[in-house]
């Protein structure tokens, strides 16, 4: 554990969070029924359902690569290791959050071709938003590792060359 930093622990708290607000309501939408007294029932949509299969695989995918970034070096694997959940964790972490915040603004009509001003977002749904930015984020300064200590960031430069047949080895460095 003492090669995980704060970015792989924002990666974590990012993708823990991604996937317990997904089974909370993201979206809601008040009904007022017509009846004596009239009454307001609240309809509300979770993740799964409000935000389209695309979108909570992109999230899901998301998550599990950041959570296969912190276990990596959790166990203090080395730069191969790493390297492709940081990059390919990156590459999907990018689309998938600006996907989910032009999902979230644009409000969708839920499936029931609600309007887009009547339906509203969740607490839960920032909350998913924000784990999403928290987790870019991480991940995004995960990749750009500036340890030079530890085995996996070894280097012992060559031995210098000999010096060519028939000069003197002081021309040899110019």
């Amino acid at each position: 554990m003492k090669h995980v930093r704060v970015a792989e622990w924002a990666v974590l708290a990012g993708a823990i969070g991604i996937l317990i607000t997904l089974w909370q309501p993201w979206f809601s939408y008040a009904v007022t029924l017509e009846m004596f007294p009239p009454r307001e029932i609240t309809l509300t949509v979770t993740g799964w359902d409000g935000l389209g299969w695309l979108m909570v695989t992109m999230l899901i995918i998301s998550a599990v690569l950041g959570i296969g970034l912190f276990l990596t070096f959790a166990i203090g694997a080395g730069d191969a290791a790493t390297l492709p959940f940081g990059a390919t964790l990156g590459a999907v972490a990018i689309p998938t959050l600006i996907a989910l915040l032009i999902v979230l603004l644009s409000r969708p009509g839920l499936g029931l071709d609600l309007p887009a001003w009547g339906v509203g977002i969740e607490p839960a749904g920032w909350i998913g938003a924000a784990s999403m930015v928290l987790l870019t984020a991480g991940s995004l300064v995960s990749i750009r590792s500036e340890r030079t200590d530890g085995r996996s960031r070894a280097y012992s430069p060559p031995p210098p060359r000999p010096a060519p047949p028939g000069e003197p080895a002081d021309t040899a460095a110019s």
